[in-house]
């Protein structure tokens, strides 16, 4: 009996110590499992340091070498180098002339042309528009704009004459007067809205850019042939020039009053053709009064 308790035990023991032993197992191996994940994950950031560390050389000795060849050329100055790195900001003239003279485009390489800044462009002072009704060919140039932009322009141009006629209102004459019109300003409610399907539609032929370069100028002309900014009187009168009966034109324009003798081909404004396609004949017939003796004398 006492040797079968004694076996029971050392089995029951026996079953206890490899039980033991199991549940140690297990926990080494976790332990193991966490220890081999945490050196997977520094591992993985010792790379990564690796090759931010490898980027950051390379860009050191890329600046390295470009200050080393700067050095090697003397005659650029550290302004022109900052500009030719990228830094094209405001206050760096001498360096734009140093870069037109280093490529050999400075102010004296051509009779003909010399290069500025699109800054410099937009101020320039130059007529846009030819007789208002095309792109003058000094834009043309300075803007590079093709024969078909040219060609889109003029009929943007045409499209807004057609759309606009001229606000003339006529006075009764009376005494010495004979004939009296005033050309009326542009409404501005009108001026705005065709002010803005005329960037519009030129934005869409040449580009928001040179559409910047182009207005107001361009506007401002267009507008001008279309209406004066302040009422136009033009008035004509009958007078006597050296013993005979002649005719005055008097035209009023704010503060300032311009006169001549009516002739043949001197017109006072730009809308008289306009509004008198037949010139001082129609008029004439329209108010019923006679051109002088003097009329074809220059």
């Amino acid at each position: 009996m006492n040797k079968f308790l004694l076996a029971s035990s050392a089995v029951l023991l026996a079953v206890i110590g490899v039980s033991a032993l199991r549940r140690d197992t297990r926990l080494t191996r976790s332990t193991t499992f966490n220890e081999e994940g945490q050196w997977q994950a520094r591992t993985n950031a010792l790379a990564e340091s690796q090759a931010i560390a490898e980027v950051l050389r390379a860009e050191v000795l890329d600046k390295k070498n470009r200050v080393k060849q700067a050095n090697g050329h003397p005659e650029i100055s550290p302004e022109l180098l900052g500009l030719l790195e990228g830094d094209s900001s405001r206050g760096h003239l001498a360096a734009w002339a140093e870069l037109r003279r280093q490529l050999g485009i400075g102010w004296d390489a051509s009779p003909d042309y010399v290069l500025v800044s699109k800054a410099a462009l937009k101020e320039l002072q130059y007529q846009r528009l030819v007789s208002a009704k095309r792109v003058s060919d000094i834009a043309s140039d300075l803007l590079g704009l093709t024969r078909v932009e040219q060609s889109g322009m003029a009929a943007i141009i045409q499209r807004v004459r057609d759309g606009q006629a001229r606000q003339v209102q006529r006075a009764e004459p009376s005494g010495d007067v004979v004939a009296q019109y005033t050309d009326l300003p542009m409404d501005p409610r009108v001026a705005m809205s065709l002010s803005n399907s005329f960037a519009g539609e030129i934005t869409g032929v040449v580009g928001q850019e040179r559409t910047d370069m182009l207005l107001p100028g361009a506007w401002r002309e267009l507008r001008n042939d279309l209406a004066p900014s302040e009422a136009q009187t033009m008035t004509i009168r009958r007078t006597i020039t050296d013993g005979q009966p002649d005719l005055t034109c008097e035209v009023r324009y704010g503060s300032h009053v311009y006169l001549s003798h009516v002739r043949y081909g001197n017109y006072p404004s730009s809308w008289f053709l306009s509004t008198f396609p037949g010139g001082w004949a129609d008029l004439a017939k329209r108010e019923n009064f006679e051109l002088p003796a003097k009329f074809q004398q220059h």
